[in-house]
Parts: C-alpha cells; sequence; structure tokens
C-alpha cells in the first residue's frame, strides 16, 4: 500500500489522493490532479469525529482493501477503472459517554466510565480539556483554557464565557440549532448552574447504573427506571458545556465540509463519471451533505454507523409533519444506485449517547426522566446508525439482515437498512471483511 496526496499513491491497486478540507469549506494542501484520466468510478470516503489524519488513512486503506477483496475478479471488470479520493477534515472528537473522561482505544463508544458518581473536576482537569477544545475550535488554547476555569465559578464570568464559545461556533442547519437550543441561547450563568449538580442520564432498567446497561436498557421495551449521575459541580459543568459544543460544531462542520466536498468533486470529475460517497460515523454527514448538492451523478451512497439523525430521510416527521433535512436525496432519487445504511442496537455511541447528547441541554439536563426509550426507532432523537432509516414513505426503504457469510444485495434507487448485529460488534467495527462486502454491493449495483 502507498498512499499520500500526490501522484502514483494507491491503495488496493487503485488511484489514492487526499483531499484537505478546511472548518471553513476551503481546500487546503494544494491543487493537484485528484482523478486521473480515463476514471470511470470513484469513490469518496469521509472519516468521522477523529482529528488524526494517520487514522483517517488507516480506515480509508481497510475499507479500500476489503472492498477490492470481496470483489474479487470482478473488481475492474467491464472497462470500469476505479479511483479514490479520502476526505480529510478537521473533526473534533467528541466524548460519547458525557463523563468528561478521555475515551480509550476500544472501539463501542462507552468511554470513560470511571467518572460515574466521582466529584467535580480539578483545576487542571478542566484546563486540560479546555485547551484541547480551544485548539480544535481555533482559538487561543491557553487563554481559552484560563477563561473555562474562571467561568466555573459561575455569575459575569460564565456569562461571558458561554457567549465567547457561542461565538466560535459554526453556522448550523436549522435542525441542529433546534436541537442545541438551550446551549444555544440563555445566559451562560444559568445553563451553568443546570448543570452543575450533575448531568443526570438513563440507566438500565435494573438501576445497576452500569455503561455496560444503557445501550442494553435503551433497546429493551420497558421505560429505563434509574438516573444515573456523572460528575458534579462547577468545572465539572463547563466540560460538560465543552462537550456540548463539541458535539454541535461536528455536526456543523460536517455540513460545511461535504458541500465543499461536493464543489471539488464537481471541478474535477470527468464528465460521466460515476460517483461513490462512502462516510462513517460523523463522516456520513459529511457525505450525505455532499449529495445533497452535488452535480456529479451519484451511483451510491453507503453510511456506515451514521452519526445523524434516523429521520433524515424521512417525511411528515414529529406534530408539525415536517420532512427530514436530507429527504430531497430520496423524494427526488438523487442516488441512482443504492443507499446503504448500516445499523446496530451494538453502537452504543449512536444508539444511546447520540440521542442523549442532542437533547442533554434540554430535558435531561433539567433532570426529566425522557417518557420514551432512549436512542430506539421511537425516540425523534435516535441516530440512522443505530435504527436505520425511520419515517419513510412504503417502497422507499428494503429492510435487510448480514450474517458472516451470508451478505444481502442491496437494491439500487431504495434505501437499504441493513442490521448488522452480526457483523458490526461497535461503532468504530467497520473494517471487516463483512462491511467490504457490503460496500462492494452497493458499488456493483
Amino acid at each position: 500500500m502507498s498512499t499520500g496526496g500526490v501522484a502514483g499513491a494507491t491503495i488496493a491497486g487503485m488511484p489514492f489522493r487526499r483531499l484537505e478540507i478546511d472548518r471553513h469549506g476551503s481546500r487546503c494542501g494544494g491543487s493537484g490532479d485528484l482523478v486521473p484520466a480515463g476514471t470511470t468510478d470513484l469513490i469518496v470516503l469521509s472519516h468521522g469525529w477523529k482529528n488524526d489524519a494517520d487514522d483517517a488513512t488507516a480506515l480509508y486503506a481497510g475499507m479500500l482493501e476489503r472492498l477490492v477483496a470481496a470483489a474479487g475478479g470482478e473488481f475492474g471488470r467491464n472497462d470500469r477503472r476505479f479511483a479514490a479520493i479520502g476526505v480529510y477534515w478537521p473533526a473534533l472528537r467528541y466524548q460519547p459517554d458525557l463523563s468528561l473522561v478521555e475515551d480509550g482505544p476500544a472501539d463501542d463508544g462507552r468511554g470513560g466510565s470511571a467518572a460515574a458518581g466521582a466529584s467535580d473536576l480539578t483545576r487542571a482537569e478542566l484546563a486540560a480539556e479546555a485547551r484541547r477544545v480551544g485548539t480544535g475550535l481555533f482559538d487561543d488554547p491557553d487563554a481559552f483554557a484560563a477563561f473555562a476555569v474562571a467561568a466555573a465559578g459561575g455569575g459575569g464570568a460564565a456569562d461571558d464565557f458561554v457567549e465567547h464559545l457561542r461565538g466560535l461556533l459554526s453556522v448550523a442547519d436549522e435542525p441542529t440549532v433546534a436541537e442545541h437550543r438551550h446551549l444555544l441561547k440563555g445566559r451562560g450563568g444559568e445553563l451553568l448552574e443546570g448543570l452543575a449538580h450533575g448531568g443526570p442520564l438513563l440507566a438500565d432498567a435494573d438501576g445497576s447504573g452500569s455503561v455496560e446497561g444503557l445501550g442494553a436498557a435503551a433497546g429493551r421495551s420497558s421505560r429505563p427506571a434509574a438516573i444515573w449521575n456523572f460528575r458534579s459541580g462547577g468545572r465539572a459543568a463547563v466540560a460538560s458545556i465543552l462537550n456540548q459544543a463539541t458535539y454541535y460544531e461536528m455536526k456543523a462542520r460536517a455540513g460545511v465540509v461535504g458541500t465543499a466536498v461536493a464543489a471539488v468533486v464537481d471541478a474535477v470529475a470527468p464528465r460521466g463519471v460515476r460517483l461513490h460517497l462512502v462516510g462513517h460515523s460523523f463522516g456520513a454527514r459529511v457525505v450525505t451533505a455532499a449529495t445533497a448538492v452535488t452535480a456529479t451523478p451519484v451511483r451510491s451512497l453507503s453510511l456506515l454507523q451514521a452519526a445523524f439523525s434516523h429521520n433524515a430521510f424521512g417525511t411528515s416527521i414529529g406534530r408539525g409533519r415536517i420532512d427530514g433535512w436530507f429527504r430531497h436525496i430520496v423524494a427526488d432519487g438523487i442516488v441512482a444506485g443504492p443507499v446503504l445504511v448500516t445499523h446496530t442496537r451494538k453502537d452504543r455511541a449512536v444508539g444511546f449517547f447520540y440521542a442523549v447528547a442532542s437533547v442533554v441541554s434540554g430535558e435531561i439536563a433539567k433532570g426529566r426522566v425522557l417518557d420514551r426509550l432512549v436512542g430506539g426507532p421511537a425516540d425523534p432523537h435516535g441516530g440512522l446508525g443505530a435504527n436505520g432509516a425511520q419515517s419513510m414513505l412504503e417502497g422507499e426503504t428494503v429492510e435487510l439482515s448480514a450474517e458472516a457469510g451470508a451478505i444481502p444485495s442491496l437494491v439500487a434507487g431504495k434505501v437499504n437498512n441493513v442490521k448488522c448485529d452480526a457483523v458490526i460488534g461497535g461503532h468504530n467495527d467497520v473494517v471487516n471483511a463483512a462491511v467490504g462486502e457490503l460496500l462492494w454491493r452497493a458499488v456493483a449495483t
């Protein structure tokens, strides 16, 4: 394998180029040739909430190598000539469990559960967290950290800090703004006071409060009965606000980056090329946003454990009977081939913590036990990677299931909800033979 952003770089025998997009949606790193002459099929991939280029490259290499392995002798037949572009964008690391402890190497989205029931963060812990977030928001990280520590005392300092933080955030689409209305409006001191007693989460039905039980509870028919608290105190509250700002920013930034990716592809893609878009986690939102605006014919769209709303493609949602933000992709038949949506309740990052984060500054921050199954298909804040596409019209979706050694065929012109309990064990478990075969079926259908 050879990778990079220059001519001659390859992955799995196909040309591979890097496309770097900054937080403002501008291409950086030069304007070299992205698509070799003669390319018939262009695969564009986007990573999720990582900010390490090496991690992104490893993800792209793993997925493309498994796609080619699944294709076998079919790869390149019928004069199809493939090339790939990997999108590299500044994605902050969101702490899925809101515990304010850096998540470890496990790929299931549990994060650091050690914070359960703990006391307030130390000044040093808050400063380190604020420095990390401040760097990702392109502020002066040291000054930002000092500002955050001062804000933990509440009052005017908290008001000023939250207003400063809001000024750093990107402009987002309407659903994202609505989900984070409590973060984006009101006095910072009041928001801080509401979070200072601990961000309560719903625990498993037996009341044990274990992280292991949270995802399972969200998938059971009985309502979770207990409330489980993470750290409490002023500094923990500031860190919780920072985490929510990170989550908001990733959704907003993914949309900006996706629009930029579409513009670049439209400018460089050869006439008649077939475009295949692949995204993981928040990267799924990047490629969906690109699909929504590109002029290049989209042959397939593959969303692997997508971290955005399961109603995004739906219609007549909620009391307002509104359409999902990306509804027109389905309604207008923008994707000629299949839309692949992998989903599994084993993905706790999307299946539980995504839903919690979508409302944490609202009902949960005020200590209300939500009157619904958290993160499930009936939860209006549920994620695509947990439940598949919801609120669709009859005939728009195909419900499929993937088993090891038995990967289903995909249907062109439909949203293919593929239940992956047997082949995806967690949020980041998308580099495996089964997913590679699903990707090949999306590309080849």
